[in-house]
C-alpha cells in the first residue's frame, strides 16, 4: 500500500470523536407532517440522513399529530427520542448511520390511539436494502454494501449516473462512460470487479429493468436521469440466487425520489478551463400528499458539449512517440498510398506530381475526432400510489427518456486490397495513368468530409402494482413494461458497391448505365462531387427491444425461535425479453468507413421461482440462504443457490461469509445476431515479428496496415457462462469510537465459458501460439485477408481481490460535523484462459486494450477519499480520485516492450451554502490539478482508457437548488 493511503487512514483512525455522530438534522426543529409513526419515522429519517428499520405490522397502528421536534444541534438521537417518548418503542444503533426502532414492552402505554388502517412499508428508510429480499434488523452486515444518499450525490457535483459511478474503486475494465466516439453508441454501462457489464445488474427502485446498453447487453446508464435519484446502492457480491442471473460481478440499484412535497427547481452549469465541454442541467420535481394518496411529477434536463482531441495534449495526435507511445497514424492518405507491380509506393504531392511514400506520410486523424461528444437527454418520470384499504394499496410509475448524441470521426479511408468487394483499379480506368491493375491503393477521402454519428434513444419503462400486509407479511405483485427504441446513422461513408464499379474502365462504368468514374489516384481534392455524389452513403441502423415482467414477492416471519425469528421470502417472476434490430445495407456487402450490424430478430420467456430465509442458529450467529430456480425456453433450466453465515461474536464485530453458483445464458444478440463486416483498428504481431519467432506467423505482414476487415456476428451455439463465487468479510463498529464503521471484504469469482467477440484477442492468440487459424484468415504475402469475430466461449477468468471501506462521523465541540470516508479495492489476480489449451494469463495491474482483448484497465488500486464537513449553513467537501499504475505490453520493431503507465489522482472540492432553507447555492471544481490522464500507447484511440479516466481536465462548476 501506497504511502498516501497510510497517510489517509492514519488521518481516519486518529481524529477524535465527540457527541453523536451520524447524523445532521434541520436546525433548530424539524416540523413532522400528521400521520402515522411509519411515515413519521420515514420523514426524520430522510431529514436526518439515517436509515431508519422498524416492523410495519407494529408501527403502522399509531396515528401521530402533527408535531415539533426540537434539533438544536442537529443531532438525530434527541430528536429520535422525542418522538417516541410516549410510545412503546425504543432504538438501537445498528452502524453508525443506521438505527432499528423496536418494541419496548416495558412502557405500559403510548399517547397515540392505534389507528388501524394500510400503511406502506417502512424498512432502510422505507426500501428493502440491496442484496435481499428480507425486512428485518440484520440486514446492516447482511453483504457488502456501499450506499450513496442523496446528500452525498449533490456533494459530488456529478450530472449523470456513469460519471458518478466511474471512479468509484469497485469499478473497472471494459465499461462505457457518457462520452460518444468511435468507441461508443449514445449508451453508457458500469462493470464492477472488472468483468464485462453484462455481469453487471442494474435495478431501479430495486426491480430488474430492460438491458440495452453497450452491444445490448447491459442496462444504459444514460436512461436514468442523476436528478431523479434518491440514493444508489452498490452491492459488491454475486447476487445471482436474490436477484437473477445476470448479477455475478454484482448489482447497483438506483433508487428514485418519491416521498416529496412541494416544489423543486433546480440548475447546473459549468465548463472546463479550456472552454469547452459546457453542461448544463435543469430539474424540476413537484409532489403532493393527500390523505390516502401520493403524486410526484419529475422533469430533467442534461446538455454536454464536445471535446475535441486535438484541444488536448495527450490526445492531439495519432503518434504518440515523442511521450513513449506508438504511431497508429493511418497508412490511407489524401494523397493516396500506391502500391506499383514492382514494389514501390508512391503518393500524390502537393505539386501534383510522384514521390516515394514513407511512414511520415502517415495521415493523423486525431485533427478529426471528438473525444467526448455532445449529449442531449430529457426524461419524465411520474409516480403515485393510493390507499385501497384492507392494508394494501395501489402503486403506478411511467418514465420516459430520450437521449440525443454525436460524435465525429475523419474522413472515411479506403483499402482497396483488403476488402470484401473487387477494388482494382482497372487499367483502363480513365484516371489511371499508370497502365496496370493497382490492387493495393490506400486513400483517405477528406473530399466527403468527416464522419458523423448520430445515435437517438428513446426508453419508456412502466411499473404498477399492489403491495400490502397480512399479519406478519409483506407482499408486491408488479407488472412491468419497458421498451427502448435506438436509431444509429452514420453519414460520409463510402457506397462499396458503387465505389467497385467506379474504378473499372469504360467498357464496365459508363454514363449509360450511369456509373461515374472515381479518380483515386490524383492528388488530394482529386474527387469531384459528381464522383462523391456516386459512392456517399450512410447506414441507418434500428433496434427495438422490449422487456415485460410479472412478479409476486412476498416476506416476512416464518417462525419464532429462542434465538430470533426466521426470516424467509419467496416469489415467482415471468419475463419476456425481445429485440428486433435492422440495419439498412445489412444485406448488401458492407459500407465503407462505418458499420452496418447484421439483423437481429428473437424473443425469449424467462420463468423464475425463488427463496430466501435467514435463520438465527442461535444468539449472534445467522444462517442466510437463497435459491433461485430458472427456466429460459432457448438455454433449459438451472437452479443456483447462495448460503451465507454471520456471527457477532462481540458486539463491534461482524463475520460474514458466502458462496454462491451462477449461471448467464447468452444474450438474444449473442445468439441471434447475423453477421456483418467492418474494418476494425488492429495490431497484428506478425508485422513486426520476424516470422520464424511466432508459430502463427507465416511471412512478414505489411507493418502499414493496421485496418483489417473483421466480420462479427451471434452464434447459436453458444453455451451459458456459469460461475462461483466466494467471499468473507468483517464489520467492525468499535464503541470507543462512537460514528466509526471499517468493513474488510474478501472476494473470488471464477467463470467458465466466458463469452467473447473480440478480433484482437484472435490475432494475438493466432499470431503468439498458433490458436484460431480457422478465424484469422491470411493472404500469401502473411497479411490479414480477413478475421472471423463471431462470439465464442472463449475461456475461463477468475478474479480475486479485497475492499477496505472506512467511516467516521463526528462532531467536534463548536466545529461543525464531520464525516471522513476512505475506500480502497485491491485486485489480488485477474487470470483469463483463452482455451483449455492456452495458459492462464494474469491481467492484473495491466491495461488490456488493443494487445490483450480489449479489457480495459484494471488497475492493482483504486481508491477514493473524502472529508465531508457541515455547520449551520455551510458544506464543504473534498474527494480524492486514485488509479493505481499499470502495465501494457506492445511490439516495437521486433521486440517485445512493457510500458509503464503512471498512476493517476484527482482532486475535486465544493463549497455550499444554505442561506434559507428552501435555497441551497453551491460551487465545485473538479481535477483542480489539472492532471491529464496518463498515456496509454496501445488505446484504440485518443491515446488513453477513457473508460477509466477523464480527459476534462479541470472543470468549474455551479448549481442551486430552491423549494418552493
Amino acid at each position: 500500500m501506497t504511502v498516501k493511503y497510510w497517510t489517509l487512514l492514519t488521518l481516519v483512525l486518529l481524529l477524535p470523536s465527540s457527541g453523536t455522530a451520524a447524523a445532521l438534522c434541520p436546525k433548530p426543529s424539524i416540523q413532522l407532517p400528521a400521520g402515522t409513526l411509519s411515515k413519521a419515522l420515514i420523514f426524520l429519517g430522510q431529514q436526518c440522513n439515517i436509515s431508519v428499520l422498524v416492523e410495519a405490522s407494529a408501527a403502522s397502528h399509531y396515528e401521530l399529530a402533527e408535531q415539533t421536534l426540537r434539533s438544536d444541534n442537529g443531532q438525530f438521537e434527541p430528536a429520535l427520542q422525542q418522538l417516541l417518548l410516549e410510545l412503546p418503542f425504543k432504538y438501537e444503533r445498528i452502524s453508525p448511520t443506521s438505527v432499528a426502532v423496536i418494541t419496548d414492552d416495558k412502557k405500559e402505554q403510548a399517547a397515540a390511539k392505534p389507528a388501524f388502517h394500510s400503511t406502506e412499508e417502512v424498512t432502510v428508510t422505507g426500501q428493502r436494502l440491496t442484496g435481499s429480499h428480507l425486512h428485518h434488523s440484520h440486514l446492516d452486515g447482511y453483504a457488502p454494501v456501499d450506499a450513496l444518499t442523496r446528500q452525498q450525490l449533490e456533494m459530488t457535483g456529478a450530472q449523470t449516473v456513469a460519471d458518478l459511478l466511474k471512479f468509484l474503486p469497485a469499478v473497472s475494465g471494459n465499461f462505457t462512460s457518457t462520452s460518444v466516439s468511435q468507441e461508443g453508441d449514445g449508451t453508457a454501462t458500469v462493470s464492477l470487479r472488472g468483468l464485462p457489464p453484462s455481469n453487471t445488474l442494474v435495478l431501479l427502485n430495486g426491480r430488474r429493468i430492460i438491458s440495452d446498453g453497450f452491444k445490448g447487453e447491459a442496462t444504459d446508464l444514460n436512461s436514468i436521469p442523476l436528478p431523479m435519484v434518491e440514493r444508489i446502492e452498490i452491492l459488491k457480491d454475486g447476487a445471482f440466487a436474490i436477484y437473477g442471473s445476470d448479477a455475478i460481478a454484482g448489482v447497483v440499484n438506483i433508487i428514485l425520489q418519491r416521498d416529496f412535497e412541494g416544489l423543486k427547481v433546480s440548475s447546473y452549469y459549468g465548463q472546463s478551463q479550456e472552454n469547452d465541454r459546457q453542461t448544463k442541467s435543469h430539474h424540476l420535481t413537484w409532489g403532493w400528499q393527500g390523505d390516502r394518496s401520493h403524486l410526484l411529477l419529475s422533469l430533467a434536463q442534461y446538455q454536454q458539449e464536445a471535446v475535441m482531441s486535438r484541444d488536448r495534449s495527450v490526445s492531439d495526435s495519432a503518434d504518440s512517440r515523442p511521450n513513449g507511445g506508438l504511431d497508429q497514424r493511418s497508412s490511407a492518405i489524401p494523397g493516396g498510398f500506391i502500391a506499383l507491380n514492382d514494389s514501390t509506393v508512391i503518393t500524390n504531392t502537393s505539386r501534383g506530381d510522384y514521390q516515394d511514400w514513407i511512414s511520415e506520410d502517415r495521415y493523423d486523424y486525431s485533427e478529426h475526432t471528438s473525444a467526448i461528444a455532445p449529449l442531449d437527454n430529457n426524461s419524465v418520470y411520474l409516480t403515485g400510489d393510493i390507499d385501497v384499504g384492507d392494508n394494501a394499496f395501489l402503486f403506478a410509475e411511467i418514465m420516459g427518456v430520450r437521449t440525443l448524441a454525436e460524435s465525429i470521426m475523419a474522413p472515411t479511408p479506403v483499402f482497396t486490397r483488403f476488402n470484401n468487394d473487387d477494388f482494382t483499379i482497372a487499367s483502363e480506368n480513365i484516371y489511371n495513368a499508370f497502365s496496370q491493375d493497382i490492387t493495393d491503393l490506400r486513400r483517405r477521402l477528406v473530399e466527403i468530409g468527416p464522419r458523423k454519428q448520430t445515435n437517438r434513444i428513446t426508453t419508456w419503462r412502466f411499473n404498477s402494482g399492489l403491495k400490502g400486509l397480512w399479519q406478519e407479511w409483506q407482499w408486491e405483485l408488479g407488472a412491468a413494461y419497458q421498451h427502448t427504441e435506438k436509431t444509429e446513422k452514420l453519414s460520409n461513408l463510402i457506397d462499396s458497391s458503387a465505389l467497385a464499379l467506379g474504378l473499372k474502365g469504360p467498357d464496365r462504368c459508363n454514363p449509360n448505365i450511369g456509373c461515374i468514374a472515381v479518380n483515386l489516384l490524383g492528388p488530394s481534392g482529386s474527387i469531384n462531387t459528381e464522383q462523391l455524389d456516386f459512392i456517399r452513403s450512410e447506414s441507418v441502423n434500428n433496434s427495438d427491444s422490449q422487456m415485460t415482467a410479472v412478479t409476486l414477492v412476498a416476506d416476512g416471519t416464518l417462525a419464532h425461535l429462542a434465538s430470533g425469528k426466521i426470516g424467509a421470502a419467496a416469489g415467482i417472476e415471468l419475463r419476456r425479453e425481445a429485440i428486433d434490430s435492422l440495419s439498412v445495407g445489412s444485406e448488401r456487402i458492407s459500407f465503407i468507413g462505418g458499420h452496418a450490424p447484421g439483423t437481429t430478430k428473437g424473443s425469449r420467456i424467462i420463468r423464475e421461482a425463488f427463496t430466501e430465509v435467514s435463520i438465527p442458529l442461535v444468539e449472534q450467529l445467522w444462517l442466510d440462504g437463497a435459491l433461485r430456480l430458472s427456466h429460459y425456453n432457448d438455454f433449459g433450466s438451472t437452479s443456483n443457490p447462495k448460503l451465507a453465515l454471520r456471527w457477532k461474536p462481540l458486539p463491534a464485530l461482524m463475520i460474514r461469509g458466502s458462496f454462491a453458483t451462477g449461471f448467464r445464458a447468452p444474450t438474444l444478440t449473442d445468439v441471434k445476431q447475423q453477421s456483418y463486416l467492418s474494418q476494425v483498428t488492429i495490431i497484428d504481431p506478425c508485422s513486426y515479428h520476424h516470422p520464424d519467432t511466432l508459430p502463427g506467423c507465416t511471412k512478414q505482414a505489411d507493418s502499414s496496415l493496421i485496418e483489417h476487415l473483421s466480420e462479427f456476428g451471434g452464434n447459436p451455439n453458444l453455451k451459458p457462462e456459469t460461475s462461483k463465487n466466494l467471499s468473507l468479510g468483517i464489520t467492525w463498529t468499535p464503541p470507543s469510537l462512537e460514528g466509526f464503521k471499517a468493513t474488510f471484504d474478501l472476494y473470488d469469482i471464477q467463470q467458465e465459458n466466458v463469452i467473447g467477440s473480440d478480433p484482437q484477442l484472435l490475432v494475438e492468440q493466432n499470431a503468439r501460439s498458433g490458436l484460431f487459424g480457422d478465424k484469422v484468415v491470411r493472404d500469401e504475402n502473411g497479411d490479414i485477408s480477413r478475421i472471423y469475430a463471431t462470439r465464442l466461449n472463449q475461456g475461463n477468468r477468475e478474479v480475486q481481490g479485497y475492499d477496505i471501506a472506512l467511516r467516521y462521523n463526528l462532531q467536534p465541540r463548536h466545529t461543525g460535523h464531520f464525516r471522513l470516508a476512505l475506500n480502497i479495492s485491491h485486485t489480488l489476480h485477474h487470470l483469463t484462459q483463452v482455451t483449455p489449451e492456452s495458459q492462464k494469463e494474469d491481467l492484473s495491474g495491466t491495461f488490456a486494450g488493443s494487445a490483450n482483448g480489449e479489457v480495459g484497465s484494471l488497475p492493482k488500486w483504486k481508491a477514493n477519499a473524502g472529508i465531508y464537513w457541515s455547520k449551520g449553513f455551510w458544506e464543504a467537501a473534498y474527494t480524492m480520485h486514485h488509479v493505481g499504475p499499470l502495465e501494457e505490453t506492445f511490439t516495437q520493431g521486433e521486440r517485445l516492450t512493457s510500458r509503464d503507465i503512471e498512476d493517476w489522482s484527482t482532486h475535486d472540492f465544493q463549497f455550499a451554502v444554505t442561506p434559507h432553507k428552501k435555497l441551497r447555492l453551491a460551487i465545485g471544481v473538479n481535477n483542480l490539478l489539472n492532471q491529464p490522464p496518463p498515456l496509454a500507447a496501445t488505446a484504440t484511440n485518443h491515446n488513453y482508457d477513457f473508460r477509466t479516466y477523464d480527459l476534462t481536465g479541470r472543470f468549474w462548476y455551479g448549481t442551486f437548488s430552491l423549494n418552493l
